[in-house]
């Protein structure tokens, strides 16, 4: 009888749909002339054993200035990449490699997508940013949220100027300087 009450959960339990996890990396880059350009690679996984898989249709970037004086950007999801680390300039690249399209996730295939935000006609200016990832899920459930926060200094920004659309600078969330107050910090 025991044996009989365990099969019947167990197979209740794999059949459930999964439980998606998403955490955000230690590190994230942006790069500003005319547009920015933020490049961020969550990671979605489930611990759950299921044999449904989540579907991600779509994933929304915003962030808010810090003061309502300043214009929001408008991000979309406009590409995914891969870095690729160049010996002879010692320094990482970036190649194309998807337009945006649906995630598929399980526990035998965890997702780490690089993804290109682009927000056009907008710059950084100095100050702290709030920012939220959501998750859209085909199935419908609520929508994964993760909150953060990106803290650019006048030095910061003056370096994502001179260096310019093409050349990212990174932010750390793991630094000494971040883990007061847990935001991406410029390294």
């Amino acid at each position: 009888m025991t044996a009989l009450a365990l099969s019947l959960y167990n197979l209740i339990a794999v059949q459930r749909e999964p439980d998606t996890d998403v955490a955000l990396p230690h590190i994230v880059r942006t790069a500003q002339g005319e547009d920015v350009w933020f490049y961020i690679q969550p990671t979605l996984s489930t611990r759950v054993e299921s044999t449904q898989a989540e579907l991600i249709n779509r994933v929304d970037l915003r962030m808010t200035p810090p003061n309502s004086g300043i214009r929001k950007p408008a991000f979309f999801w406009d590409e995914s990449g891969a870095y690729a680390y160049d010996p002879a300039r010692q320094n990482l690249t970036y190649d194309w490699k998807a337009d945006p399209s649906p995630l598929l996730v399980s526990r035998d295939k965890p997702q780490q997508p690089l993804m290109l935000f682009a927000a056009t006609g907008w710059n950084f200016g100095a100050g702290t940013y709030q920012g939220r990832m959501t998750l859209h899920r085909q199935s419908h459930r609520k929508p994964l949220t993760v909150d953060f926060c990106l803290t650019l200094s006048a030095s910061a920004v003056d370096t994502l100027h001179a260096r310019g659309q093409n050349s990212w600078i990174g932010f750390r969330d793991d630094v000494p300087e971040a883990r007061g107050g847990g935001c991406y910090t410029s390294t």
